[in-house]
């Protein structure tokens, strides 16, 4: 693998900014990596999962500047973040009252896992393979 790659980033847009930002922060312990506030309508955060980024912007009420991206808030997507410790983790989130799409299971395909509601409806699916 060479190593002059970029880092991977999931990239969406929230009408709940801050208590997106709140969640991933607080409730979920991510690492902050960079927040900015530029003005009322350009604000965005990035959040280390694995090796890769998760950029949360405001989906501001101003006409978008680039005409390429989507500014819709995320449908049919979710995001896979492999863990070594699901158990442990389960038994953290659990205890802060995070919302579970579905508790800690054994999948078929051979991965443990479980999965969480963040506050925009965006599935997070974190997983351990069991080898």
């Amino acid at each position: 693998m060479k190593d002059d790659l970029g880092a991977f980033r999931f990239t969406y847009f929230s009408d709940k900014y801050d208590e997106t930002i709140n969640f991933y922060k607080d409730k979920l312990d991510f690492n902050l990596a960079h927040s900015w506030d530029r003005n009322e309508h350009d604000k965005g955060a990035l959040f280390t999962a694995g090796n890769g980024l998760i950029e949360v912007l405001l989906r501001s009420d101003e006409e978008p500047e680039h005409k390429g991206l989507d500014y819709r808030i995320p449908q049919g997507a979710f995001m896979g973040i492999q863990v070594w410790n699901i158990d442990e983790l389960f038994e953290r989130y659990k205890a802060k009252g995070i919302p579970f799409k579905e508790e800690v299971t054994d999948q078929p395909w051979g991965h443990r896992s479980f999965s969480i509601l963040e506050p925009n409806g965006l599935v997070l699916f974190f997983f351990q393979e069991q080898y």
